[in-house]
Protein backbone atom coordinates (compact mmCIF):
# COMPACT_ATOMS: atom_id res chain seq x y z
CA UNK A 1 0.00 0.00 0.00
CA UNK A 2 2.93 2.76 0.91
CA UNK A 3 4.54 1.82 -2.26
CA UNK A 4 1.30 2.59 -4.50
CA UNK A 5 0.83 5.22 -2.08
CA UNK A 6 4.09 6.68 -3.27
CA UNK A 7 3.90 5.78 -7.22
CA UNK A 8 0.58 7.85 -6.76
CA UNK A 9 2.34 11.20 -5.10
CA UNK A 10 5.19 10.41 -7.82
CA UNK A 11 2.94 10.50 -10.75
CA UNK A 12 1.52 13.69 -8.91
CA UNK A 13 4.43 15.57 -8.45
CA UNK A 14 5.84 14.81 -12.13
CA UNK A 15 2.24 16.04 -13.40
CA UNK A 16 2.09 19.41 -11.30
CA UNK A 17 5.84 19.99 -12.31
CA UNK A 18 4.92 19.37 -16.03
CA UNK A 19 1.72 21.85 -16.00
CA UNK A 20 4.21 23.97 -14.26
CA UNK A 21 6.30 24.12 -16.74
CA UNK A 22 4.06 24.94 -19.93
CA UNK A 23 2.97 27.48 -17.76
CA UNK A 24 6.18 29.14 -17.58
CA UNK A 25 7.09 28.60 -21.06
CA UNK A 26 3.84 30.40 -21.57
CA UNK A 27 5.15 33.54 -19.92
CA UNK A 28 8.34 33.80 -21.96
CA UNK A 29 7.12 32.46 -25.24
CA UNK A 30 6.74 35.31 -27.74
CA UNK A 31 3.19 37.04 -27.09
CA UNK A 32 0.84 39.53 -29.14
CA UNK A 33 2.88 41.57 -31.23
CA UNK A 34 3.72 44.91 -29.51
CA UNK A 35 3.93 48.36 -31.54
CA UNK A 36 7.68 50.06 -31.94
CA UNK A 37 7.26 53.37 -30.89
CA UNK A 38 9.62 56.18 -32.49
CA UNK A 39 11.44 58.63 -30.44
CA UNK A 40 9.57 61.74 -32.48
CA UNK A 41 5.94 61.27 -33.41
CA UNK A 42 3.05 63.37 -34.75
CA UNK A 43 -0.65 61.46 -34.18
CA UNK A 44 -3.44 62.97 -36.01
CA UNK A 45 -6.21 63.78 -33.42
CA UNK A 46 -10.02 64.42 -33.78
CA UNK A 47 -10.88 68.01 -34.92
CA UNK A 48 -7.83 67.93 -37.32
CA UNK A 49 -5.27 68.47 -34.32
CA UNK A 50 -1.59 67.07 -34.35
CA UNK A 51 -0.20 66.14 -31.35
CA UNK A 52 3.29 65.79 -31.21
CA UNK A 53 4.95 63.81 -28.76
CA UNK A 54 9.18 62.96 -28.70
CA UNK A 55 10.21 60.60 -26.48
CA UNK A 56 13.32 59.70 -24.63
CA UNK A 57 16.28 57.14 -26.17
CA UNK A 58 15.51 55.11 -22.51
CA UNK A 59 11.53 55.47 -22.93
CA UNK A 60 11.72 57.16 -19.54
CA UNK A 61 10.46 60.75 -20.49
CA UNK A 62 7.75 62.04 -23.23
CA UNK A 63 7.59 65.32 -23.97
CA UNK A 64 4.28 66.84 -25.68
CA UNK A 65 3.84 70.44 -26.90
CA UNK A 66 0.40 72.01 -25.88
CA UNK A 67 -1.15 75.40 -27.20
CA UNK A 68 2.70 76.22 -27.54
CA UNK A 69 3.84 74.93 -24.25
CA UNK A 70 5.81 72.02 -24.09
CA UNK A 71 5.50 69.60 -20.87
CA UNK A 72 8.36 67.02 -20.05
CA UNK A 73 5.97 63.78 -18.56
CA UNK A 74 7.23 61.02 -16.25
CA UNK A 75 6.73 57.24 -17.39
CA UNK A 76 4.39 55.87 -15.35
CA UNK A 77 2.63 52.09 -14.90
CA UNK A 78 -0.06 51.57 -17.19
CA UNK A 79 -2.43 49.14 -18.88
CA UNK A 80 -1.47 51.32 -21.96
CA UNK A 81 1.67 50.18 -23.92
CA UNK A 82 3.34 53.03 -22.16
CA UNK A 83 1.73 55.88 -20.29
CA UNK A 84 3.88 59.21 -19.08
CA UNK A 85 2.32 61.89 -16.68
CA UNK A 86 3.03 64.74 -14.37
CA UNK A 87 0.53 64.54 -11.83
CA UNK A 88 -1.64 66.47 -13.83
CA UNK A 89 -1.76 65.38 -17.67
CA UNK A 90 -1.47 61.88 -18.83
CA UNK A 91 -0.13 60.76 -21.93
CA UNK A 92 -1.50 57.23 -23.39
CA UNK A 93 0.50 55.48 -26.03
CA UNK A 94 -0.78 52.57 -27.04
CA UNK A 95 0.27 50.75 -30.80
CA UNK A 96 -0.33 53.67 -33.23
CA UNK A 97 -2.80 55.47 -31.19
CA UNK A 98 -2.56 58.22 -28.54
CA UNK A 99 -4.57 60.36 -26.37
CA UNK A 100 -3.41 63.60 -23.84
CA UNK A 101 -5.55 64.38 -21.01
CA UNK A 102 -5.62 67.37 -18.78
CA UNK A 103 -6.71 66.07 -15.26
CA UNK A 104 -9.04 63.40 -16.60
CA UNK A 105 -10.29 65.73 -19.41
CA UNK A 106 -9.22 64.40 -22.85
CA UNK A 107 -7.32 67.38 -24.78
CA UNK A 108 -6.25 65.37 -28.02
CA UNK A 109 -8.04 62.48 -28.73
CA UNK A 110 -8.63 60.07 -30.14
CA UNK A 111 -5.42 60.11 -32.24
CA UNK A 112 -3.86 57.77 -34.45
CA UNK A 113 -0.17 57.98 -35.89
CA UNK A 114 0.00 59.40 -38.87
CA UNK A 115 2.35 56.71 -40.88
CA UNK A 116 2.33 52.91 -39.94
CA UNK A 117 4.44 51.56 -37.28
CA UNK A 118 6.51 48.48 -37.53
CA UNK A 119 5.59 45.78 -34.94
CA UNK A 120 7.71 43.24 -32.68
CA UNK A 121 6.22 39.74 -31.10
CA UNK A 122 6.15 40.75 -27.39
CA UNK A 123 7.68 38.79 -24.98
CA UNK A 124 6.12 38.34 -21.26
CA UNK A 125 8.14 37.40 -18.45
Amino acid sequence: MNQHHGAARAQAWRATVALTASLLAGCVAPGVDETILPGRMDYACAGNRVLPVARSADARLAAVRVDGKEMMLQRVGSAAQEKYSDGRYSLYLDGERAMLEDDGKVLFGPCTSTVPLPSAPRVRY
